[in-house]
């Protein structure tokens, strides 16, 4: 757990720099977008939780692709072959505790950093399954080209991982609509 608390520190302290440089600029494109969009669309004033959940997903992929930028030496190479480094981290795990902890950081954490990626999409434009998983494979795609000329490691187990969080997502969005949905279903047969 102090694994997991270290980390989601160092991601918001490496983070912090990088939103506070890009999100006024992505603020300021919103707004000339929201500008022109308004001459040329008859309909009403922006919905402010729409653009709210926006503005924090923005700053959540800053933070996220902090984590491509970020310069870590002698790690260039490229992997290519679907479970390489999962299977090869699970063997060496075997021979050692701290491997293994690795490893299920690496597959726990690139599934659970694409977990709030999942739900955004849903929440923001209401997609469905394949569309969230599409747009999350191509999040994570585009996190795993640009680590190429960066000398990061470029993984198709992260691609893959990282989907899968995409995917966790979309599913905890609708676990919680349907439970919602049933709660108010219930509470409107309860009412005399």
């Amino acid at each position: 757990m102090r694994t997991v608390i270290q980390y989601l520190a160092k991601f918001l302290s490496e983070g912090t720099a990088l939103v506070l440089l890009f999100l006024p600029i992505c603020i300021f494109l919103r707004l000339l977008y929201l500008k022109e969009r308004k001459k040329t669309d008859l309909s009403d004033k922006p919905d402010m939780v729409h653009e709210t959940i926006l503005l924090l997903f923005m700053t959540f992929l800053i933070m996220l692709f902090t984590q491509t930028f970020i310069y870590n030496p002698g790690l260039n190479k490229i992997y290519l072959i679907p479970f390489y480094i999962i299977i090869k981290q699970l063997i060496e795990s075997g021979q050692n505790v701290f491997l293994y902890r690795g490893f299920i950081f690496n597959v726990i954490g690139n599934i659970g950093i694409f977990v709030p990626v999942g739900i955004f999409i849903a929440v923001l434009y209401r997609t469905n399954y394949s569309q969230t998983l599409v747009r999350g494979f191509f999040i994570s795609l585009i996190i795993e080209t640009v680590q190429i000329p960066l000398e990061r490691t470029t993984d198709v187990d992260d691609l893959i991982l990282n989907t899968t969080g995409a995917a966790v997502g979309y599913g905890l969005y609708r676990l919680y609509h349907r439970i919602k949905r049933k709660y108010r279903e219930k509470k409107h047969r309860s009412v005399p």
